[in-house]
């Protein structure tokens, strides 16, 4: 393949990938949207899962925002792989995927609930309790699955910012954005699973829109990559537009 070729591939990755975050990000608020809110009590739940007819739509809108984003931060690692904050980079998008993965996995999980609503709204009373428990169950391990999503966003976003600091590619406030969101996750994992505390959710709502910024961010950065000239699209030169 010639570097004329090679130039081409690049771009269209640098599209590609600042395509995905954008689309990713509007699939994660959408869910968030139109995510019907559950009732702490499981007898409760259940009830409003068998009458609700989003919660599985908005759990595969997440499971497919999850993926997307993580083909977004690919392509970022990528952009930043010839710099100095290249290893930071890579570590991250680990921790990335790690958290894609079980956040994928756990949504999945939510999703299914809808079914043993509705399985639970046309059992005989003496068997109804048993679906309770049930939902019960999955709702409690879903929990624990996006404790892990939510703690490797966490660590994600700390390395990242790590990686845009030492990077003359992306704007240096950027790491500040990306270390405050991902010491929110983190806090919130710790609030809410270990110390088991109110707040929680205000910290990780405060994360997860840090981090949102900080991948659209990235994108539109990707984006006017693709305009340089094919021999600094995925360098560092010493001053790039920011």
């Amino acid at each position: 393949m010639s570097q004329l070729d090679e130039t081409t591939c690049d771009r269209r990755l640098l599209r590609v990938g600042a395509g995905t975050a954008v689309v990713g990000v509007t699939f994660a608020l959408v869910q968030t949207a139109i995510d019907p809110s559950m009732p702490d009590d499981p007898a409760q739940a259940i009830r409003k899962a068998s009458e609700t007819n989003t919660l599985a739509f908005s759990r595969l809108l997440d499971a497919a925002a999850f993926l997307l984003l993580l083909v977004a931060v690919a392509v970022a690692t990528r952009a930043l792989s010839a710099g100095r904050g290249a290893a930071w980079a890579r570590l991250g998008l680990v921790f990335f995927a790690v958290s894609a993965g079980a956040g994928a996995i756990a949504t999945m999980i939510v999703g299914a609930l809808a079914d043993v609503g509705d399985a639970w709204a046309t059992a005989p009373a003496v068997r109804r309790p048993g679906y309770v428990a049930a939902y019960d169950a999955l709702d409690n391990v879903s929990g624990g699955v996006f404790a892990v999503s939510w703690a490797a966003l966490g660590v994600f976003a700390l390395l990242y910012a790590v990686a845009i600091a030492k990077s003359r590619i992306f704007p240096r406030p950027l790491a500040w954005v990306s270390a405050t969101s991902g010491l929110a996750n983190i806090t919130a994992v710790i609030v809410g699973v270990g110390l088991q505390r109110d707040g929680a959710f205000l910290f990780l709502l405060l994360g997860l829109l840090l981090s949102y910024v900080v991948i659209l961010s990235l994108s539109v950065k990707l984006w006017r990559l693709t305009y340089l000239k094919p021999t600094t699209a995925l360098t560092e030169p010493a001053s790039l537009p920011r």
